[in-house]
């Protein structure tokens, strides 16, 4: 029996791992079910689920994991998300399903992508940028600082300017616009509700970026089809995998708590934009893109 002080594996047979999920309709209930199957393959030890529905008992929930004995706790989602204040310092705790950003208190995987993956897909996408623009705020400013490292180390110029209000990002993306050049720079649009916003800058960008044939990519997947050249959409099952492996870590104490961005690879792609843009693709890599818009 003492061997299993000394024995990781041993340790870990004992471990109880809880998932705490809304309880949700389609197609939001397909999204919960991957992230816990990936969760699921990185620890095939005892897991509970708890899915939440609006009306669920907080006392009754946190006094069930306590008879269920767990030892370790994902959430998923807001409603997951709400109970981090009962849970954060009684059990090792990460989270997902969320744009988490590391300004939150908790550990998890963030819904916003990699901008290594972004550039990686720019570089496939349109082979002739060098340059990228992109306006934020300090809520964004941590994306900005994995994008620098990341442009550097793919050879783009990152051309990166703070603002702090609408009315700055309106004047700011003018001066972009008027040296963009059509063949060699992008804009990105961050996760970001004032340099990203749908009722001013969206549109603008849009519109602009057609006329001029700017390549415009974003961060936020719904924006590909309403004409940015691509994004990246989340996977669920590698989210949920990579939730297990964290919360172990933490567990086991062998790393610091954090945030990490999306490192899913599914592309989507505007393919009207695309043809617009004069890009074109060969069959096998377009079979590579996870979505293409327009749809049929």
């Amino acid at each position: 029996m003492l061997l299993g002080l000394f024995l990781p594996g041993l340790v870990l047979a004992a471990d109880t791992l809880a998932v705490i999920y809304p309880e949700a309709p389609p197609p939001y209930k397909q999204v919960f079910d991957q992230i816990v199957e990936g969760i699921e393959a990185r620890h095939p030890d005892r897991l509970l689920r708890y899915p939440l529905e609006k009306d669920y008992s907080r006392n009754h929930l946190l006094s069930q994991l306590e008879d269920d004995r767990v030892d370790m706790v994902v959430t998923l989602g807001r409603r997951g998300y709400s109970l981090i204040g009962d849970l954060s310092g009684k059990y090792p705790l990460v989270s997902g399903a969320l744009p988490l950003t590391p300004a939150n208190t908790v550990s998890g995987v963030s819904l916003i992508a990699d901008p290594d993956t972004l550039f990686s897909q720019l570089r496939n996408l349109s082979p002739t940028t060098q340059r990228i623009f992109v306006l934020y705020t300090n809520k964004s400013r941590w994306m900005v600082d994995l994008a620098e490292k990341s442009a550097a180390k793919k050879g783009f110029e990152l051309n990166a300017k703070r603002v702090n209000s609408l009315s700055d990002a309106v004047r700011a993306y003018e001066a972009i616009l008027d040296q963009a050049q059509a063949e060699t720079d992008a804009i990105w649009l961050p996760l970001d509700k004032v340099t990203s916003n749908e009722t001013v800058i969206l549109p603008m960008l849009l519109r602009e970026a057609w006329d001029r044939r700017l390549v415009l990519f974003s961060s936020k997947p719904s924006h590909v089809k309403r004409g940015t050249l691509f994004s990246i959409y989340p996977n669920n099952q590698q989210s949920g995998e990579r939730l297990a492996e964290m919360v172990r870590e933490l567990y086991l104490e062998r790393t610091a708590p954090g945030v990490e961005p999306s490192r899913s690879q599914n592309v989507g792609v505007n393919l009207r934009t695309a043809v617009h843009l004069g890009l074109e693709y060969s069959p096998s890599l377009t079979r590579s893109f996870y979505r293409t818009f327009p749809q049929p």
